[in-house]
């Protein structure tokens, strides 16, 4: 969730009920339903139970749907943990115009599925339109992120609350963002964002408030802040 150097903090049919099994035999100590994807029962309609790789598609086309395409000139390479203590987009450098990403998840994701779909579905937000390794997001992308986690959570079938957010900095962004939410035209907006300045993070409370009219300075401002 954070921006460092290098470092910015996927379908057939599936089954959203992976089975657990004893063990992962490529991360001992991971979740099987995480890591390790297994052919499904003749009699269930689908091929594989699902690991973060096709979660992450999953996301994504959630994502995509209420807030328009990612950008496609960045390739996107998958889903990794890390034993950092916050999950992160990584920008690996490979030369000039690789222009590449990886969501990089915490090993304790690894071992918890609502944790890592929390975490996952935060930083698919951060692939519409990536800021670059020195990009700094804004209260409003990272405000949207936390929503994402929140609302992806619910229509799959999970028990989620906002007190699930355990960083205080993350809950001022995503209180910030709730009363646009409610908004019909709160989608739509965030889609035109996107097309009028390729970024989230790039904008400034004047366009906030010509997106949303009616926003106040103060609110815009807030949300128009780098995180």
């Amino acid at each position: 969730m954070k921006t460092r150097s290098f470092a910015y903090a996927a379908l057939v049919t599936l089954s959203l009920g992976a089975p657990h099994a004893a063990a992962d035999a490529g991360w001992v100590h991971s979740a099987p339903n995480v890591t390790l994807a297994k052919p499904c029962a003749p009699s269930d309609a689908c091929l594989f139970s699902w690991t973060m790789a096709s979660r992450m598609g999953h996301i994504l086309k959630f994502t995509q749907d209420r807030y328009g395409k990612r950008d496609r000139n960045w390739t996107l390479l998958g889903v990794e943990f890390t034993t950092r203590d916050a999950p992160q987009v990584w920008y690996p450098n490979f030369g000039a115009g690789s222009n590449t990403i990886i969501i990089q998840l915490t090993e304790s994701a690894g071992r918890d599925e609502k944790q890592a779909l929390f975490q996952l579905a935060h930083e698919v937000v951060h692939l519409l339109s990536p800021a670059g390794p020195s990009g700094v997001a804004s209260v409003l992308e990272e405000g949207l992120a936390t929503y994402n986690s929140i609302e992806y959570l619910r229509n799959n079938g999970f028990q989620i609350q906002p007190d699930y957010i355990s960083a205080a900095r993350y809950m001022r962004a995503y209180q910030l963002l709730l009363p646009l939410t409610s908004r019909p035209d709160f989608k739509s907006g965030i889609r035109a964002l996107r097309a009028s300045r390729q970024s989230l993070s790039r904008i400034s409370a004047t366009d906030l408030m010509q997106i949303y009219p009616g926003l106040r300075f103060v609110d815009a401002q807030a949300l128009a802040a780098p995180f």
